[in-house]
């Protein structure tokens, strides 16, 4: 996309949130749209999500020592990268550890 395509468009979504649109039960959308137009033009940078990716991942590795399953007294293990959800290696099933 060009720059000016994407310069009227960030304006157009400027005047919107100015009218209160996206303050609407559906108008969502009109602040995500004003991110990545401001990010496609490089006016705001990308949010960095590994710190806060770590820190979840190290508070889960507490977690899992500390908590066994209740069904079956197995382990648990993460599910994934940056989840604050463990599965149960004997039964399979899932458990919320993290809020």
């Amino acid at each position: 996309m060009s720059t000016d395509y994407l310069h009227r468009q960030l304006i157009k979504l400027g005047d919107m949130m100015g009218d209160g649109l996206h303050h609407e039960p559906d108008g969502k959308w009109i602040e995500k749209e004003y991110r990545r137009t401001a990010q496609a033009l490089g006016l705001i940078k990308k949010l960095d999500r590994s710190q806060r990716i770590a820190a979840i991942n190290e508070r889960m590795a507490q977690r899992v020592e500390e908590v066994k399953c209740s069904k079956c007294q197995g382990e648990l293990k993460q599910t994934r990268s940056g989840a604050k959800r463990a599965k149960c290696t004997g039964c399979g099933n899932l458990w919320q550890l993290l809020k």
